[in-house]
């Protein structure tokens, strides 16, 4: 197995809500891994993939199927012996809630177990402190909860919240909101435990969990707005050593590109084509550096702009980088670092560290 998912900063203490599921065996989160990665498997193929026995296979999924996190598909019949039985997650077997605090929004979302987004928010912050900030979380998150029924409500498996690295400014209040305990806040207004992570990776890990890199070991991830944010995935694991953070364009150049962007502006802008280009500019220089120390085989663009804008830029990029180097854009779209966000608590819970 190769999931690795990313150690969270910090986690909150007293963990509560959808206690049933608190803690998973070892080969339960196994199991569930290889589901995730694969939709739909027989117990033959789990035996295979996992090593585990068929009896451990058929304990562990009556198991998972009392919790409701597993659900049978129709058998089907094969040439020779009984007829087979594809085994799935069930997507409303658990859900999860992304905070994303950005210097201008809380970006938030609730997912369920396959990753498919259940909710979607944006509140804007008058001021980037403490204080606005934890107003407008427990604020978002209680909007959320409200949109989902009682039973979905129990099966919460926790609040993923993300930050930045840096805000541009750095002043003495954003530097006090990225030292702020906002996960002990959250888990004593919602009861659920709460993980925390740098926003950057935990997008990587999304898209190992649920993204385009599900059955790919070694990738560049890289997120680009303002500034050009990279995570070096080899062999399923993220490197979250120290990173270089490129600049693409001062924080007022993104700003008016954002604003045309959010004004209906497509790539052929005038100001979209200009950060695009630089885009590819500098993305296509740490390819080339990178090549000269490890061998990728997917390069995956994440942006906060339509899909529209990431695939001209995906384009672009083909034709800047080597063809043996695959080049897609993220499927998670503008919302991807509270997706991010929303899979710390799904990975961290559910899923098994490789050896």
């Amino acid at each position: 197995m190769r999931f690795a998912p990313p150690p969270t900063v910090r986690v909150a203490e007293h963990p509560g809500g959808m206690n049933q599921v608190l803690a998973r065996s070892f080969n339960e989160r196994l199991i569930m891994s290889l589901l995730l990665q694969h939709e739909g498997m027989t117990r033959l193929q789990l035996g295979q993939e996992s090593g585990l026995s068929a009896q451990t296979i058929s304990v562990i999924v009556r198991a998972l199927e009392r919790d409701n996190l597993v659900s049978k598909g129709e058998a089907v019949r094969g040439r020779i012996g009984p007829p087979t039985t594809p085994i799935s997650l069930n997507p409303n077997g658990a859900f999860s809630i992304g905070l994303h605090v950005d210097r201008h929004a809380i970006e938030a979302t609730i997912i369920n177990f396959v990753g498919e987004p259940v909710a979607q928010s944006r509140s804007p912050l008058a001021v980037l402190d403490v204080q606005t900030v934890q107003d407008t979380l427990t604020g978002t998150v209680d909007a959320l909860l409200s949109e989902l029924g009682a039973e979905q409500r129990a099966l919460i498996a926790g609040v993923g919240l993300t930050l930045p690295g840096r805000f541009e400014a750095g002043g003495p209040e954003e530097q006090a909101v990225l030292a702020h305990d906002f996960e002990e806040d959250l888990r004593a207004h919602t009861g659920f435990e709460v993980f925390i992570q740098n926003d950057i990776t935990a997008t990587a890990s999304a898209e190992t969990l649920f993204g385009q890199a599900k059955r790919i070991d070694d990738l560049l991830f890289c997120y680009v707005c303002e500034d050009l944010k990279p995570r070096l995935i080899l062999g399923g694991r993220i490197y979250t050593g120290a990173t270089p953070q490129i600049s693409i364009c001062d924080s007022k150049a993104w700003q008016l590109t954002h604003d045309a962007i959010a004004s209906g502006a497509q790539d052929d802008d005038p100001a979209v084509s200009q950060w695009r280009g630089t885009v590819v500019e500098k993305l296509g220089s740490l390819v080339q550096s990178l090549g000269t120390f490890a061998k990728v085989s997917e390069l995956i663009v994440s942006a906060p702009v339509p899909k529209s804008i990431t695939d001209v830029l995906v384009s672009d990029l083909k034709l800047k980088v080597s063809d043996d180097l695959s080049v897609t854009g993220s499927q998670f779209g503008p919302n991807a670092l509270a997706y991010g966000a929303a899979t710390l608590p799904i990975h961290s819970r559910f899923t098994a560290e490789s050896p």
